[in-house]
């Protein structure tokens, strides 16, 4: 009796380990910021730290993945590499929405400094108006449409906008006199512009901030991930864990919330 015990208690053992390794799941995931600094191979070492944190938490699931602040390459992510999940900017997912089919938003992301859930973009000028005809620059690839409909419904109708690798080099230019355009600024990149010492900054106005926008946010691709809602818990918490700070620092993160 005692041999068939402990056969029994082996195969029931046997049983729950294959049950729990089919279960688990590993999902990738994008970070999906078009315009946004730094390169895919320079951000995976902060992606990496994150993803860590995050699989002590959500086990025996994982998750993995990549960044990406172009618009092609990200798209090109998710229908190749099918993530169960990301963090997209607002801007990417308001533009792209009819191309990510099924794509739920969870939760809002609470960007440093201010770690709120929603931001405003400024349009800034060396001029205190913007004229029609003026050309309009963003490190975002940003349509007309989405900027007169979601940030600055006000402009002139025959405004253009065009994207700028090199955006703070183009707004002095726009502060010296040497480039005739307006500037659309990220939050994050208006507040660094306000840090800045230089004499040339105070040649450029703020002529609109926009309406007041969600920040980016975490999006939910596949409706059958059934660890969804342990990882959704691990990020609520990740701002309040002194053992994340220093990833979520370099994240420029402060947290998560729950969306409204």
């Amino acid at each position: 009796m005692r041999k068939a015990s402990l056969q029994l208690l082996f195969i029931s053992l046997i049983t729950l380990l294959m049950t729990t390794s089919a279960q688990a799941r590993a999902v990738k995931m994008i970070f999906w910021y078009p315009g946004e600094a730094g390169s895919t191979v320079e951000g995976q070492p902060v992606l990496d730290a994150f993803f860590d944190y995050v699989n002590k938490k959500i086990a025996p699931d994982s998750v993995s993945g990549r960044y990406f602040n172009g618009v092609a390459d990200g798209l090109q992510y998710i229908m190749k590499e099918k993530p169960a999940v990301g963090i997209i900017s607002f801007s990417a997912w308001s533009q792209n929405i009819a191309k990510l089919a099924n794509a739920k938003a969870l939760l809002a992301v609470l960007p440093l400094p201010g770690g709120q859930m929603t931001e405003r973009y400024a349009l800034v000028s060396a001029l205190s108006e913007i004229k029609p005809g003026t050309k309009i620059i963003s490190s975002e690839p940003l349509s007309l449409e989405f900027v007169k409909k979601s940030l600055f419904p006000k402009l002139p109708a025959d405004v253009s906008i065009a994207q700028s690798p090199q955006l703070f080099a183009s707004v002095k230019k726009i502060a010296d006199g040497g480039l005739s355009a307006a500037a659309i600024l990220t939050s994050n990149e208006a507040a660094t512009l306000n840090q800045v010492s230089a004499i040339w900054v105070k040649s450029l106005k703020t002529v609109a901030l926009s309406e007041p926008v969600p920040t980016a946010r975490l999006v939910l691709f596949d409706q059958g991930w059934s660890g969804v809602e342990k990882f959704k818990q691990a990020l609520l918490s990740i701002g309040a864990d002194p053992a994340a700070k220093d990833v979520m620092d370099e994240m420029r993160l402060k947290g998560f919330a729950e969306t409204r």
